[in-house]
């Protein structure tokens, strides 16, 4: 039965492949020879071949362990290096190349990173330690005789061990990261103080200062004037880059020259008519509308009001004193404005550009202002005569 099968199927075979039928059906014996032919090599490679091939794998794998393991070394090692690094490229300095009895030391960019000990140096007035690493303020700036302490562009988060600073004069903290202003209680002849590009938000901490005539407040983050109606030989603040939205507590500071006030948030000038002695006003790119309020500053001779709201230039006309005005970006569109300015003596230098009446009629823009002003020799950028 299973004979008749296999030749049904052999048969079925050759109808279906004519040329087969040039051979004869296989033996069973061939058929067992050719099946051992090929199971020969499949056997060898099980044996032999696959084991081999299966351990350089392993020991592919086991290199590239080792090679991760030897990479992570070598970054430890870099990083190590790199630490090293650090250490040896700061403080870059030696105090031992100054004498005994000088009495200024500049170590600025020396990636000072700890306060030296400055104490044989019993005659030192004048210390500059800018663009350094300093973090925090050490007892070692202990120097009784210190008139002049620089310490701009560092990394100071506090103001601290300043107390034996009894004699300093001037102390610039600008550009570190103070956010309150203290430490200061002992320092009773600090004559300008300069705290820019802070985080300062509070003005505080200027009690026994009486004798400051210079404050630098400039880019911070400051709300509000206050606390500073004491200080009443102060002739120069400087508030500009702030968030303040007018002038207030300003009333005892009648020594006041500089008031400089750009990029707040002003949108008038009420809260300095007390403030008589001012040569300098600043206070452009913000809100303001008008200069009306500048009557009694009769000593005025700069303003700089560019970049706010101002269309009418009342205000001015009594400054007899005003040499260069900073107009330029408001929105002053009568002709007729400049003819106010015409009898201030002084006046030499004004900036009017991108006004309306620089953007009507740009080519004729000059030579209109020259006949309404002709005391004046620099119009914007630009002599003309």
């Amino acid at each position: 039965m299973r004979n008749s099968k296999s030749s049904s199927f052999w048969f079925a075979i050759l109808n279906r492949f004519s040329r087969l039928a040039f051979y004869r059906k296989p033996a069973s014996g061939t058929i067992a020879v050719f099946g051992f032919i090929i199971m020969i090599p499949i056997f060898l490679y099980s044996v032999g071949g696959y084991p081999m091939l299966h351990k350089d794998q392993m020991a592919t794998g086991d290199s590239n362990v080792g090679h991760d393991n030897e990479s992570m070394n070598d970054e430890s090692d870099m990083t190590i290096e790199r630490e090293n690094d650090k250490r040896l490229h700061r403080n870059l300095f030696d105090l031992n190349e100054f004498n005994v009895d000088s009495e200024t030391i500049d170590l600025n960019q020396c990636r000072i990173d700890a306060v030296p000990d400055f104490s044989k140096f019993i005659q030192l007035k004048e210390l500059c330690m800018r663009q350094n690493l300093l973090a925090s303020l050490s007892d070692h700036l202990a120097i009784a005789t210190l008139t002049h302490l620089d310490l701009y562009d560092n990394q100071i988060e506090v103001i601290s061990n300043l107390d034996t600073l009894v004699n300093l004069e001037i102390l610039d903290l600008s550009y570190n990261r103070i956010r309150k202003i203290e430490g200061l209680s002992a320092l009773y002849n600090l004559k300008r103080i300069y705290l820019v590009h802070n985080k300062i938000e509070k003005i505080d901490g200027l009690e026994s200062l009486m004798k400051l005539e210079v404050l630098e407040l400039g880019d911070n983050r400051i709300k509000k004037l206050e606390n500073i109606g004491h200080l009443l030989h102060l002739r120069e603040l400087y508030i500009g880059r702030n968030k303040i939205q007018r002038f207030e507590n300003l009333e005892n500071l009648v020594k006041l020259t500089v008031l400089s006030a750009p990029a707040n948030r002003l949108t008038d000038l009420s809260g300095i008519s007390m403030l008589t002695e001012l040569t300098e006003l600043h206070i452009s790119d913000q809100g303001i509308k008008s200069l009306a309020e500048l009557v009694p500053q009769k000593k005025l001779t700069i303003i700089d009001a560019a970049n706010n709201k101002i269309t009418t230039l009342d205000g001015l006309i009594h400054l007899d004193q005003l040499e260069d005005i900073w107009l330029n970006d408001n929105e002053i569109s009568d002709w007729n404005e400049l003819l106010k300015l015409s009898k201030l003596p002084a006046l030499r230098t004004i900036y009017l550009e991108r006004n309306p009446i620089y953007k009507t009629d740009q080519s004729s823009y000059r030579r209109k202002i020259m006949l309404s002003l002709p005391q004046v020799t620099q119009i914007d950028a630009t002599l003309c005569r």
